[in-house]
């Protein structure tokens, strides 16, 4: 099996190279993915935008067409090796080899793709993903019709769903505290907790509900509020919001524990 670690995105929110950036082992992120690559395959490639120096010594793979995103790099991959390929996001910081290696001995090499269920919405993650053939092709012709949404066209193709073994394994990291929540994760553990939200103003019409109790894993008011913005597709933003745990305001790094109330207060109408 080919394995393709896609890292040739802009990391604009991040601020830096998300490979670059040293895990709390001292390792860097682009080689900690790497290992768990060259566990699954002898047959590791790494793509990145052109002109980018590789971080490491790896087969460099090159969009065809620049800027296109994932389905780009799928399509690149397919001119460089025939079978299957097992794309991986290089934000993935939480990724562990139990995770590889349950999407190995599970794929169905009868459907186009193989893949992980989102743990917050319960959709396909793209970038932890088996590609068969056929799919490759049928990125090639999503992007020929200018669709490059990585996530819908892994549904077009009725991919094979598995439920992922380690909840948080393909929890990413986009923004510097999306980086500290992972980090968190990772040096404290991720538990399962649950917390009750109380919603008012704006948050309130959005979820239709005063309050609700969420099952969780996050480790800090900030990455509980993400997840509820991202299952329920809320429109405000956190920078627009205040944070208050058990009745105090509190910092978006404040951490979380099972029974907590959490508001997030959004800001007043004409205020």
């Amino acid at each position: 099996m080919n394995v393709l670690i896609i890292a040739g995105g802009m990391s604009r929110r991040m601020g830096r190279d998300k490979g670059l950036v040293t895990r709390p082992d001292g390792s860097r992120q682009i080689d900690h993915i790497a290992g768990l690559a060259k566990q699954i395959s002898g047959q590791v490639h790494l793509s990145v935008r052109a002109g980018t120096a590789a971080p490491l010594d790896l087969p460099l793979v090159h969009d065809l067409r620049p800027g296109a995103g994932p389905l780009a790099a799928l399509e690149a991959a397919a001119t460089t090796s025939s079978g299957p390929w097992l794309a991986i996001g290089c934000d993935l910081f939480l990724l562990d080899a139990e995770t590889l290696a349950r999407l190995v001995e599970q794929r169905d090499p009868s459907r186009a793709a193989t893949c992980f269920l989102n743990r917050i919405d319960g959709r396909p993650e793209p970038l932890c993903t088996i590609y068969e053939d056929r799919a490759l092709v049928a990125a090639r012709a999503a992007l020929d019709e200018e669709k490059h949404c990585a996530r819908r066209f892994l549904e077009s193709l009725d991919p094979a769903t598995l439920d992922l073994p380690n909840p948080v394994a393909l929890d990413n990291a986009n923004t510097p505290g999306e980086l500290e929540e992972c980090f968190a994760k990772l040096t404290r553990g991720a538990s399962l907790k649950t917390v009750r939200v109380l919603h008012f103003a704006k948050l309130r019409e959005e979820r239709g509900v005063d309050q609700e109790f969420v099952e969780t894993y996050a480790c800090t008011a900030g990455a509980l509020y993400e997840e509820l913005r991202f299952r329920h597709r809320l429109s405000l933003e956190s920078t627009a919001l205040r944070a208050a745990v058990n009745g105090d305001f509190a910092p978006w790094n404040a951490p979380v524990a099972d029974g907590d109330e959490v508001v997030f207060i959004p800001p007043v109408a004409g205020g």
